[in-house]
């Protein structure tokens, strides 16, 4: 989501984007967090004949787990389904940064929060304003927990030097969108081949998806052809 540093208005980025989608991407991960989000609106109007599948963001940013709100969450959903467009797939990605003592702790409250919107989930699932839920793991569990049907997966960050979270995954049957794929942030970038980093996750059964950065043509046809 860090278009706005490299498109100067929405008609550059919409090129970009049509030119992905002839490509085959048609997933994209997006947040309004970002300042990119209103640049991402913009462009997708003048290409409205393209379907992509949004992977969306759900930050619950409030470290206090009791401050937690069933409405504004379904809110949010609704929110990027008004602005994006109906004729686009919705996956959720949700990520709760609860401040807890400890794993144990924040396993608990994040097990609440799945109770309280499992209903919603499915009921959005059933109206078709979303296809799918993940959920963003913060913390490095390796546990069973219990079983929620209406969770498809799980968002992580995965590569050479973070794959903890795979035993969790393993443990509860649950697939991976992979993250992070070339290494830690752009100052700890991990120097290896661009076709051995991204076959690290395409390689493994766990993993479903991957999401990578790409910010012009060039860049995309380099991870397209390694793919």
């Amino acid at each position: 989501m860090k278009f706005k540093k490299y498109f100067n208005n929405s008609n550059e980025l919409a090129i970009f984007l049509d030119y992905a989608h002839k490509k085959g991407v048609k997933q994209l991960h997006v947040s309004n967090e970002y300042s990119s989000y209103n640049l991402l609106k913009k462009s997708l109007k003048r290409i409205d004949k393209r379907k992509f599948t949004f992977i969306l963001k759900l930050s619950e940013s409030d470290s206090d787990y009791r401050k937690f709100s069933l409405k504004k969450f379904e809110k949010k959903i609704l929110k990027y389904f008004k602005d994006l467009g109906n004729r686009h797939t919705y996956e959720v990605q949700l990520v709760n940064r609860y401040k807890c003592n400890n794993a144990k702790e924040y396993l608990y409250h994040e097990q609440k929060t799945f109770d309280i919107i499992k209903d919603t989930i499915n009921k959005l699932k059933k109206e078709k304003i979303i296809k799918s839920f993940y959920f963003f793991p913060y913390h490095k569990n390796k546990i069973k927990i219990k079983k929620h049907l209406f969770i498809d997966g799980m968002i992580a960050y995965r590569n050479l030097y973070e794959s903890q979270i795979d035993n969790y995954a393993k443990q509860n049957n649950y697939k991976i969108i992979a993250m992070r794929t070339f290494g830690v942030n752009e100052k700890q970038l991990i120097k290896k081949n661009l076709k051995k980093l991204i076959m690290f996750n395409l390689k493994n059964k766990l993993v479903k998806k991957v999401v990578v950065g790409t910010n012009n043509k060039f860049q995309l046809d380099q991870l397209i052809m390694t793919c």
